[in-house]
């Protein structure tokens, strides 16, 4: 079976290993890929983000599946350019992709549909911005979200009026090109951050879904959750005082919710909704949606499945899924993220890794290969992954692990999933201050 991966990080190396271990022959494919992927299958250097230069690919070489890893394909409509060549795409169509590719779209989808979330506003006008900052009623810190795709990054917690402004008046200039060009305002949220991914296929007749594990990410460069946001310096599931009725809560209040909207507004979803959730002393409200895998959170939640993932992922892609409950392995999962030195600034590329087979999962993301040796090439190069009985025993294995990879300058944090570890030991649940 021939398999099409879009991507290249970390993300798109967990699930490549994953895909590998089917008990179907694969022959899989990596655009643009890199030199890690290579080492799982071949890799096409190819303008991912092009729905017509994808197409064709495809058109000429007739894959029999595509996955498509980031969200910026999709919501440049890449999956709706495949499958119209009737061959099954595991990605939204880019209508769908807008709940990602539009914070102001997303938030007027949750508002219409009654699903929790913080109070907001949308943007678009200098002078009605610096009225609203002035009198703004929510308190600080104010949250300002650029409304398209802006890598990560455009998002602001302003803590005084002078910040909002100054934030404000830069995305409206285009800090983040067209992308900031509309603000979402919105009320911050207090409490404990998850993320939950489930897996959808969705149209006018059909609304098939599946829940997986509840996953933790870490977004602060530095332990203690201090400096500057990353892309998520390692992550963990299940969360381990999350009850099972903390679970069923979201499923009613935001996950089913979601899918009856999907279908209201004409909506179909064939892939996964990544939820990004706040618990709030008033019980679960949605932040975002992605409309893909999250990063570090699929190398968690890869290491917890027990199905064969292509098999899963053709029956989504299909149409063919029907909300079975996922087999899932016992215990905890983990990946730490071992990043550059400057990261999440830059990142100092090109400086040698040395690597001695850790006895944990591998997964390279950000890794070029030269004469043999493994390099450093991009902001979070490597991450290490495992599964164990619980989440102690996961963090230790982690931190066996840990000196078998290093260079000079490489970033990690240790204490991923301490701060739930303690929560839990202490009888506390989701309901108590995080």
């Amino acid at each position: 079976m021939k398999v099409l991966l879009l991507g290249s990080g970390g993300r798109e190396y967990a699930m490549a290993l994953k895909l590998k271990a089917s008990a179907t022959p694969l022959e899989l494919v990596a655009a643009p890929g890199s030199d890690g992927l290579a080492e799982l299958g071949t890799c096409l250097f190819m303008d991912v983000e092009n729905p017509t230069v994808v197409a064709g690919w495809c058109a000429a070489h007739r894959p029999d599946l595509v996955i498509v890893g980031p969200e910026a394909p999709l919501v440049a409509g890449v999956a709706d350019a495949v499958r119209a060549l009737g061959i099954p795409v595991f990605g939204h169509n880019a209508a769908t992709a807008q709940l990602e590719g539009s914070k102001a779209f997303a938030k007027a989808f949750m508002e219409r549909h009654a699903i929790p979330c913080a109070a907001s506003r949308t943007v678009m006008d200098l002078a009605e911005g610096e009225a609203l900052i002035r009198s703004w009623p929510h308190g600080y810190p104010i949250v300002l979200k650029a409304d398209g795709l802006a890598a990560g990054k455009g998002v602001v917690l302003a803590q005084d009026e002078a910040e909002a402004l100054a934030t404000f008046r830069a995305f409206l200039a285009g800090q983040f090109g067209e992308a900031s060009k509309t603000v979402v305002f919105e009320e911050p949220l207090v409490g404990m951050e998850l993320s939950l991914h489930v897996l959808v296929d969705v149209d006018a007749d059909h609304a098939a879904y599946a829940l997986l594990p509840a996953c933790q990410d870490h977004k602060r460069i530095f332990e203690e959750d201090r400096g500057p946001n990353t892309g998520g310096m390692g992550a963990f599931g299940p969360i381990p005082f999350l009850r099972p009725e903390d679970v069923e809560r979201m499923r009613r209040e935001l996950v089913e919710p979601t899918l009856r909207g999907l279908q209201k507004d004409g909506l179909a979803a064939r892939g996964v909704l990544f939820l990004g959730v706040m618990w709030t002393a008033a019980g679960p409200k949605l932040l975002e949606y992605n409309v893909r895998f999250g990063d570090p959170e699929t190398q968690v939640l890869l290491q917890l499945l027990d199905e064969d993932l292509l098999s899963l992922l053709l029956e989504v892609a299909r149409h063919r899924f029907d909300g079975r409950s996922l087999r899932t392995k016992p215990g905890c999962a983990i990946t730490v993220v071992l990043a550059a030195e400057d990261y999440p600034e830059g990142a100092k590329k090109g400086v040698p890794i040395t690597l001695e087979a850790p006895a944990v999962t591998l997964i390279h993301a950000g890794t070029r290969k030269q004469a043999g040796r493994w390099l450093t090439n991009g902001g979070r190069v490597l991450n290490l992954a495992t599964v164990a009985s619980d989440l102690a025993a996961a963090r230790a294995a982690i931190a066996a692990a840990l000196p078998a990879v290093h260079w000079p300058g490489m970033q990690v944090r240790r204490d991923i999933g301490l701060k739930a570890l303690a929560h839990a030991q202490a009888g506390k649940t989701v309901q108590d201050p995080w």
